[in-house]
């Protein structure tokens, strides 16, 4: 299989986008994501994958609390700021820091806060499954999506009138 022909389909599914943030050795981690699925509601468990080769990935041990942030459609720059190399992306954005100590970006459309429940390898990534500890969201707002390696916003669905 083509490697940029298998990306190029992959890139037909609308994602929602995530930044995934925790705390390493020297300081806050900050990622985005777009590989994020819930798993189980008994117990309550997401997923999300990580490059091998992130430098992130040392921080994700089992029981290590990490953050899910569900990008709203304004929070583009936040999309953008961590899915770029820096040395500090949290340098200009909005956060709080949760009980644990980690981050937690303002004004997002929903926060789950986690722990490495396991980590499975899954060829070029990792799967990290995080049992969740607490979420938030905000009904009001509208996600930000990634379709076709573009960030987007989502219309109002049409109503069907029956």
């Amino acid at each position: 299989m083509d490697a940029r022909e298998f990306r190029n389909t992959l890139g037909h599914f609308a994602t929602g986008v995530t930044v995934i943030t925790t705390k390493g050795d020297y300081g806050f981690i900050g990622f985005t994501a777009n590989a994020f699925s819930s798993v189980s509601l008994y117990p309550p468990l997401i997923l999300v994958c990580i490059d091998k080769n992130a430098g992130s990935l040392k921080a994700f041990q089992k029981g290590h609390p990490f953050v899910v942030n569900l990008l709203q459609e304004d929070q583009e720059v936040d999309c953008w700021r961590f899915a770029k190399k820096s040395e500090d992306k949290f340098d200009g954005s909005s956060y709080t820091v949760s009980e644990d100590g980690i981050p937690i970006l303002q004004e997002n459309l929903a926060t789950i806060e986690c722990y490495v429940e396991d980590m499975l390898e899954g060829g070029d990534h990792y799967i990290v499954t995080g049992r969740v500890k607490n979420t938030a969201y905000d009904e009001q707002k509208k996600p930000l999506l990634f379709f076709r390696g573009k960030i987007g916003q989502l219309k109002e669905p049409a109503m069907i009138e029956e």
